[in-house]
């Protein structure tokens, strides 16, 4: 087996891992009974939420790592890569991280929607919740991607993330980056939502009442 399927297994893994992080803090955050505590404890649940939130682009970013699939089918030579190779492993390998990936998201945020229809939010303002998330999610990306941060940097690093994110808007390029990461984002939503209310409706609970 070529050498760069064992590498990528190890990035892989930790961009897995870092987008696992907002789904095991939906699990434990978005818990109406656990929000019917007194205000000191709220205000301690509002920051954990904020790191969430930081935390949830981290998810869908996976997504744009197909440029490394890309390159890597370009330099086949190069990581000694045969036509079977690639059909067999590299191409299923990316498939299944992507799959893995996106889902830590609509899980993650899918708990989130369902715990503010707990708290009977109107429908209106959650569609506009699923509309404007995926974009905020493509900010994310292209800080990511484009720029290089981290989450952790939205704190030691705020200002220099406030003026990249200032230059991606004013750049026609990365715009259309975050537009087309914008429908990609929303568009995945709806159908793995649709494909995980089918076979696991009463696990994930993903019903809206």
């Amino acid at each position: 087996m070529p050498n760069i399927l064992l590498l990528n297994l190890l990035w892989m893994g930790k961009n897995l891992i870092l987008a696992f992080m907002p789904l095991i803090l939906a699990l434990i955050l978005f818990r109406k009974k656990l929000w019917d505590k007194p205000i000191v404890i709220k205000i301690m649940l509002f920051v954990v939420t904020a790191i969430f939130y930081f935390f949830l682009p981290n998810a869908p970013y996976v997504l744009t790592d197909i440029i490394h699939l890309v390159r890597q089918i370009k330099d086949y030579r190069y990581f000694n890569l045969s036509d079977n190779t690639i059909i067999v492993f590299l191409i299923p390998q990316y498939l299944i991280f992507f799959f893995v990936g996106f889902s830590f998201y609509v899980i993650a945020f899918q708990k989130l929607l369902h715990f503010l229809y707990d708290y009977r939010w109107n429908n209106i303002l959650i569609w506009i919740i699923k509309i404007v998330n995926p974009f905020l999610m493509s900010i994310g990306i292209l800080l990511g991607r484009i720029y290089r941060f981290n989450s952790w940097d939205i704190v030691s690093n705020s200002e220099a993330i406030v003026r990249s994110t200032l230059e991606g808007f004013s750049n026609f390029y990365f715009f259309i980056f975050m537009v087309f990461n914008t429908i990609i984002i929303f568009l995945g939503f709806e159908i793995l939502s649709l494909f995980y209310k089918s076979l696991f409706k009463k696990l994930f609970n993903f019903e809206e009442e």
